[in-house]
């Protein structure tokens, strides 16, 4: 979709008031775990495949820890777009890849919910994966993603950035946040981009004006668009181009999901592997894993993951909307398939093409026919009856998981609950090890960040 044709889809107003002075790196400081947490991190995709950890290994990429390795990047070659690349070194043209832990990993995500909540569903045993802190803004589900998108951003020497999303997206704010306090390099350098947000109202939602503060005290210029949720994907971006600083970068996508943000929760499967032996929960795999699914690298990831794990492992990925035929022709070009699942397969493609040619190992020849036919399960239904659209019966479940620790949102998790539900109500779920991946961090930011900010 040209520009023009993506402007006349909405009407908009623009912010571009200027920018209030930056806080001291201090005032956010206590907002991220530190440098020492992070160092001790490892990667556990390199337990599976150790050749990933070993710079002197030959053949398959080399995923470099930023924050522990002395090495300077100045000599590679970039192969790519900023946030999307992979840097090669002149002597044997090894794809490298870097990666900076941004949170803490710890066996309590794995979490046992009580029986009052797991006697109400039809299944040998739930298990629930929380990616959500209430010490820490960037956690889990979208700084899994961050971990291999920011340090490819500072690699490709990013200076001025663009992203997109609704007013209340936790992308917008969360990348926000860890461009400003997510060190990079191990003696506490964020990449700290000139940052540049396009926003869209959602029909029905009243804007959030604590929150809009607090983006526009971490970024440059906010723009905010009129939108019904139509505008999506490559419209999307163009039309946010037109809005955007003309030095701009690069514009990192929505949900900061492409291919090589996908690694991040081809880990988490990694990770999953060994919590579930550490804490000695289950002898074998899940069977059913329910985890939402919007713009597509966190389901791809757990289905990459499942795939390089070999387990038999269903991934049901929960879309929080759908497009019209118009719209899913434009942006997927695949006007059969539902919007999401159309988005997570255009992006599979490109994804495993991507992988394939670096060499990544484990990445059967068949690989999209497998994760098509023998692990994914798309549920384009349960989103309804709209985006972010919740009914009595959901906020009843959502207030007795909130009571038994588990914090829920109306876009997003707790429409992946409702599938689960459904399922198990129709029996699917008997006899089956479920796992459900939450992946909302119901972190409260209002009062922390307000007070740091000013």
């Amino acid at each position: 979709m040209s520009g023009g044709a993506a402007l006349s889809a909405v009407g908009t107003h623009q912010r571009r008031s200027p920018m209030s002075a930056l806080p001291q790196a201090a005032d956010l400081a206590g907002l991220a775990p530190s440098s020492a947490a992070l160092k001790s991190q490892s990667l556990a995709l390199g337990r599976l495949f150790p050749s990933l950890l070993d710079p002197d290994a030959t053949g398959g990429p080399f995923i470099a820890h930023t924050l522990s390795s002395n090495n300077s990047f100045s000599d590679y070659i970039r192969q790519g777009e900023p946030g999307n690349s992979v840097f090669l070194r002149p002597a044997d043209a090894r794809a490298i890849i870097p990666w900076a832990p941004i949170f803490v990993r710890e066996n309590s995500h794995l979490v046992q919910l009580p029986s009052s909540v797991t006697r109400q569903i039809d299944c040998s045993d739930l298990l629930v994966v929380n990616e959500s802190s209430a010490r820490y803004p960037v956690f889990g589900n979208k700084a899994r993603k961050y971990e291999f998108l920011l340090p490819n951003l500072k690699w490709s020497g990013a200076k001025r950035l663009g992203t997109i999303g609704a007013i209340s997206s936790n992308h917008a704010l969360q990348f926000a946040l860890a461009n400003r306090v997510a060190d990079l390099t191990g003696d506490g350098q964020p990449l700290n981009c000139a940052l540049d947000l396009v926003l869209f109202e959602v029909r029905g939602a009243a804007p959030n004006v604590a929150r809009l503060a607090i983006l526009r005290a971490l970024v440059e210029h906010v723009a905010i668009a009129k939108n019904d949720v139509e505008l999506m994907g490559e419209a999307s971006q163009e039309y946010a181009r037109n809005w955007l600083h003309p030095d701009t970068d690069s514009l990192v996508p929505p949900g900061g999901s492409n291919e090589v943000s996908v690694l991040g929760h081809m880990n988490a499967i990694a990770e999953l592997a060994q919590f579930l032996g550490a804490a000695q929960a289950w002898s074998a795999p899940p069977d059913v894993i329910f985890v939402a699914m919007g713009s597509g690298s966190t389901v791809l990831g757990l289905l990459l993951g499942v795939h390089l794990m070999g387990w038999k492992t269903k991934v049901v990925g929960v879309a929080d909307q759908d497009k019209s035929y118009l719209t899913r022709w434009l942006v997927n070009r695949q006007p059969s398939l539902p919007f999401v699942e159309g988005n997570v397969a255009k992006l599979a493609r490109s994804t495993v093409e991507w992988l394939q040619k670096i060499r990544f190992p484990g990445i059967s020849p068949d690989v999209l026919r497998v994760m098509q036919d023998e692990i994914f399960v798309p549920d384009s239904t349960s989103w309804e009856p709209g985006y972010g659209l919740v009914e009595a019966t959901d906020v009843a479940w959502a207030n007795e998981l909130k009571e038994a620790g588990l914090s829920l949102d109306p876009v997003f998790t707790l429409k992946a609950w409702r599938s689960l539900l459904t399922m198990s109500q129709a029996g699917v779920l008997k006899n089956k090890k479920v796992l459900f991946w939450n992946t909302y961090n119901s972190f409260d930011y209002m009062p922390p960040l307000l007070s740091s900010l000013g």
